[in-house]
């Protein structure tokens, strides 16, 4: 019933994106570090308004959604392809704007985007903090039943199968000095349950559970809200 609530509260945004594509407007970062946010498999950048209205409202920085969905408004394509093109989205961003740091927060699929991003491609260059929310970082169940599913035209979900070639290159790639993870996880999970969305013990990296939010209610929980906030204003 939680998760059904959660859905329809995000219903608007999703219809929003499929009338009218997702393509939202940037902010103003006037050398602001901003906030970016990823959204998960199958969705829409506007399933995370709430969060964004939330951050740019109590942090007092501009929050940028990046669409990651190409020619569609739904996010389902390869892990490694999908960090490339936010990898090119920020350096575009930086050159509009003189930023000294990013932070990276991702939901879902979007987490691991992001922690591909850090690890792999910026390497701490210029990205601070990735903030992963739910994310499957040692895979998750789920995706056995979504590769029968979105299998034939969807890289990502092959991806996300427990020991995937992807999620172990992630295993074995450190958090870059000067750099921090955190990943986020709730006990109420039953998509990723807590056992897959918490990454090994490293350096520079830091584990805390949410209780009793669901997958979805991630997404629009102020209790959610509040610990990616607190998150992102821990000294780096």
């Amino acid at each position: 019933m939680r998760s059904a609530r959660a859905i329809a509260r995000l219903l608007p945004d999703v219809a929003e994106a499929i009338a009218r594509g997702d393509q939202p407007r940037l902010p103003e970062l006037r050398g602001q570090a901003p906030v970016v946010l990823l959204q998960g498999f199958g969705a829409s950048s506007r399933v995370l308004a709430p969060i964004a209205r939330h951050l740019a409202r109590e942090l007092g920085r501009p929050v940028v959604r990046l669409p990651l969905g190409c020619r569609i408004p739904l996010h389902l394509g390869d892990v490694r392809q999908t960090a490339r093109r936010v990898q090119l989205a920020l350096l575009r961003l930086a050159r509009a704007s003189d930023f000294a740091h990013v932070d990276v927060v991702g939901h879902s699929l979007g987490g691991l985007v992001a922690t591909y991003l850090l690890k792999a491609l910026d390497r701490g260059q210029r990205i601070r903090r990735v903030v992963t929310l739910g994310t499957p970082h040692n895979g998750t169940p789920a995706a056995l039943v979504g590769a029968l599913l979105f299998g034939a035209f969807s890289r990502a979900v092959w991806q996300m199968i427990p020991g995937s070639p992807l999620l172990r290159e992630l295993a074995a790639l450190p958090v870059p000095a000067g750099s921090e993870l955190i990943a986020l996880d709730s006990s109420g999970d039953a998509l990723v349950p807590t056992r897959f969305a918490r990454p090994a013990p490293a350096a520079n990296l830091a584990r805390r559970e949410l209780p009793g939010l669901g997958h979805v209610e991630l997404l629009v929980s102020p209790l959610a809200f509040r610990a990616v906030q607190g998150a992102l204003r821990e000294a780096a």
